[in-house]
C-alpha cells in the first residue's frame, strides 16, 4: 500500500498523527441479479472502507485477530451515499455469513457472497445498500441482528428483493 496519497479524494483518505495522508484499501464490488435463475442486471463498482473497519485491520497487523476478519454481508434499505463514518446498515436489514473468500498472494482478499430464495427473511427488503461485516460479537447469522464492526459500505440501485430472486457477487478489497 502506497502510504503517501496527497492526491487521493478526501473519502479515500486520512491524515495520522503527524498529519501525513494515509490511503484506505481500496475495493470493488461485483452484483449479479438473478430472477427465476436468469440474469438479469450486473454492475462492478467501487465501496467505501469505512473508519469503523480501520482498528480490526490494525488488530489483525498486530497479530490479535479474536473477530476482527470479515466474516458477514448485510443488506439494508438505506440510500444514502456510504461515508467514512458509516457503522450501520438501514433497517429493514439482513445479514448472512460470507461463502467463502481467496487471496492472490498480490495484496488482495476477494470475499464472495449471495442472498437467494433460501433467504426468506430478506424477502421485501428494497436493498439499496451492501455492506462488510466482522463478526467480533458472534452474533448468530442468517438474521436481522448486525454483527459488527462494519469494514465497508456500498450502496446500489435499489432492488426490491422477492421470492424468485437471488444476488451473487465478489467484494474484492486491495491493500
Amino acid at each position: 500500500m502506497n502510504l503517501l496519497q496527497p492526491s487521493r479524494q478526501f473519502d479515500d483518505v486520512r491524515a495520522n498523527g503527524g498529519g501525513d495522508i494515509i490511503s484506505r484499501p481500496q475495493g470493488v464490488v461485483t452484483l449479479k441479479l438473478f430472477r427465476s435463475g436468469r440474469l438479469i442486471k450486473e454492475s462492478k463498482s467501487g465501496n467505501l472502507f469505512v473508519n469503523s473497519g480501520l482498528p480490526a485491520l490494525a488488530a489483525l497487523l498486530g497479530g490479535d485477530g479474536a473477530g476482527e476478519f470479515a466474516s458477514a454481508v448485510g443488506f439494508g434499505s438505506g440510500s444514502n451515499a456510504p461515508a467514512v463514518t458509516d457503522t450501520a446498515l438501514a433497517a429493514p436489514v439482513y445479514f448472512k455469513a460470507l461463502d467463502s473468500h481467496s487471496e492472490d498472494g498480490a495484496g488482495s482478499v476477494t470475499f464472495n457472497w449471495s442472498l437467494t430464495t433460501a433467504d426468506t427473511a430478506a424477502i421485501g427488503i428494497t436493498v439499496q445498500e451492501i455492506a462488510l461485516f466482522a463478526n467480533k460479537t458472534s452474533v448468530v447469522l442468517p438474521g436481522t441482528t448486525a454483527p459488527g464492526p462494519m469494514l465497508a459500505r456500498k450502496t446500489i440501485s435499489p432492488i426490491a428483493f422477492t421470492s424468485g430472486m437471488s444476488l451473487s457477487g465478489t467484494w474484492t478489497l486491495t491493500f
